[in-house]
Order: C-alpha cells, then structure tokens, then sequence
C-alpha cells in the first residue's frame, strides 16, 4: 500500500464533492467491513478531520486494510452501508472518508 502525494481529481464529474487528501494505492485485493477494494488506485476525501489521519502507512484506510477480512473496525468507527457513490468510513456524523477507486 503506497501512499502518493498525486492529488489531481482523476475521476469524472460525478467525483467527490469535498477537497482530495491524495492518492493511495492498494497493492492487493482487500476486503474491510465486508466491501471489497480491489488492487488500485483511490482517491481519498475526509469531512471533519485531517487529510493526514486518513491517508500514508500509517493512516486509518492503511490500519483498515491490515484487518483481517472478517475484523471489526476499530471503535468509534464503521463503515456507512448504504452511501450513494463511493465507499464512506465515518466515526460520527460529521466525521470521516470516501474512498473513490479511480485506476487499476
């Protein structure tokens, strides 16, 4: 898992709403909270808090990634079933990230 400091919107106009933290690349097909995340690059977008808590080796998608495939996130976080467009991780109502796949 690598992290990049890319962070050009390389998805089209139905992309995210809020500013990119960055790019970050899965190395391997993955599963966290049962959603897969298959080997590629994503583009991250936080609400309410740092760029840098979610993204780089040891940022919170990294740690989530780590888990294994039936492992619970760790507390207060969840992952938000149900979100129209990309895959959201949030640990309140006004916290969290999207996690958009935007190349192989």
């Amino acid at each position: 898992m690598l992290p990049s400091s890319n962070t050009a919107n390389l998805g089209g106009g139905g992309g995210p709403q809020t500013p990119s933290g960055g790019i970050f690349e899965v190395t391997k097909n993955e599963v966290v909270s049962g959603q897969q995340f298959s080997k590629g690059r994503y583009q991250i977008n936080t609400f309410g808090m740092s760029c840098d808590e979610a993204i780089g080796d040891e940022g919170l998608f990294s740690q989530f990634l780590q888990l294994e495939d039936n492992e619970s996130l760790p507390e207060p976080w969840s992952f938000l079933e149900g979100a129209v467009g990309a895959p959201k991780f949030v640990a309140g109502p006004a916290v969290g990230f999207r996690v958009e796949r935007i190349s192989d």
